[in-house]
């Protein structure tokens, strides 16, 4: 019998959390798919430019997700330079021992995969689940032969990062995108241009 565990690593710039990302996380946990999930926010990711500082992002995403029996990590956020998804999985491998690594990715990202720093590499040592939106059909044209991946339907919000900035400058209401503790926090730094 193995003492290995099967971890989900849920990563991304969290510019900022909202309540699809919490109703997703919520639906892994509930799949009972994995022993463990860790969510990373992103520390200098080199194919996105976030518009708030690693910190903020990383106290946002601590408050939002504080309910879920989950791990939320600031291993990219301490981390200088170029955050690539190798380099974050051998230093989980150093904390967490050889463990069963799953990179949990979005429907609209598998197709860049062939694009991430030493992807070879990395998909050597772990396998991916695409999370797909209900009654899509994911495009694998473009992945490379040697990922491994499988693919889980969720019933996905139609909430985006864009949406909630936006929402954010203009103003808006933003009940139904974000939690009110993740609000109050931005507000209270100024951020988005939040008044």
């Amino acid at each position: 019998m193995s003492d290995r565990k099967r971890i989900g690593v849920f990563g991304g710039t969290f510019d900022p959390i909202h309540f699809g990302h919490v109703h997703l996380l919520t639906e892994l946990l509930n799949s009972k798919k994995f022993d463990d999930i860790i969510v990373i926010p992103a520390g200098d990711p080199w194919q996105k430019n976030p518009k708030v500082p690693g910190e903020y992002r990383f106290e946002m995403t601590q408050i939002a997700l504080k309910e879920l029996p989950l791990k939320v990590s600031d291993l990219e956020i301490k981390r200088n330079g170029p955050t690539y998804a190798l380099d974050t999985y051998q230093e989980l491998e150093a904390l967490y021992g050889e463990q069963d690594f799953v990179w949990i990715i979005g429907s609209d990202v598998v197709n860049s995969l062939s694009s991430w720093h030493e992807i070879e590499r990395l998909a050597q040592s772990v396998e991916f689940l695409v999370v797909k939106r209900p009654h899509s059909k994911v495009d694998v044209t473009n992945v490379p032969a040697f990922v491994k991946y499988s693919e889980i339907e969720v019933n996905a919000l139609d909430i985006s990062a864009t949406q909630v900035r936006n929402a954010l400058a203009n103003g808006d209401v933003l009940a139904g995108l974000i939690p009110d503790n993740v609000a109050q926090f931005i507000k209270s730094k100024g951020l988005y241009g939040a008044a």
